[in-house]
């Protein structure tokens, strides 16, 4: 899915909410807390060092998860959010020089990420919010095939900035429809066996649709 997709969709859904209604609800208030599950999808904007290998490289293919969001309002505006998810597995293809090898690998992450909240007051039971925080990601379960099958591959894990928007619908009985967008800053080192290593900016977009209960 490319950027432009990933816009459309998310326009689609503002929109699909503000259709829904205008009623009158209640904002969020200091000490609320939200949690939310639905359906989450990484998909990165991968680039790599092409000086690395020869001009051999990768490209990272979209990975979709169970994703689970909880929000705690440290006042009636400010929130601390965390994103946590069921691990995302992509293949990876391979590129440069490699291009046309196919799958050369695949690895499996967990993306944790915390950011601070700003939830803007509408006065309705539409609640959008912004946000900026940190993301870790941590590789795992990494295996090679194709031409490189048999090489051992380590991902090294990552420490970056993350930036997120997102809108919660109040449904009612303090049930919420949600959706949220993440831009993450990944970079990681793969280091293939008797190979060499390679720099892999991942920097993925991340979104979740799905229902969260207001406590």
């Amino acid at each position: 899915m490319n950027t432009g997709a990933i816009k459309g969709l998310v326009a689609g859904a503002v929109s699909g909410v503000l259709m829904l209604g205008a009623t009158a609800a209640s904002a969020y208030e200091a000490g609320d807390m939200v949690l939310r599950a639905g359906l989450a999808g990484v998909l990165p904007d991968s680039s790599y060092d092409k000086d690395d290998l020869d001009g051999a490289g990768v490209d990272v293919d979209d990975g979709y998860s169970l994703g689970i969001t909880f929000t705690w309002m440290a006042t009636d505006n400010l929130g601390v959010g965390v994103l946590g998810a069921w691990p995302f597995e992509h293949d990876i293809e391979g590129d440069g020089t490699l291009s046309g090898a196919g799958d050369v690998a695949e690895t499996k992450h967990l993306p944790p990420t915390v950011t601070l909240q700003w939830h803007f007051p509408t006065g309705s039971n539409f609640h959008p919010y912004i946000g900026a925080g940190v993301n870790y990601t941590y590789f795992f379960d990494e295996d090679t095939s194709g031409v490189l099958n048999g090489v051992d591959l380590e991902l090294d894990d990552s420490w970056g900035l993350a930036a997120e928007a997102g809108v919660d619908f109040d449904l009612g009985n303090d049930l919420v429809l949600s959706g949220q967008l993440w831009y993450l800053d990944i970079e990681t080192e793969a280091k293939l066996a008797g190979v060499g290593t390679l720099d892999v900016d991942v920097d993925p977009w991340v979104f979740m649709v799905g229902i969260g209960k207001k406590f």
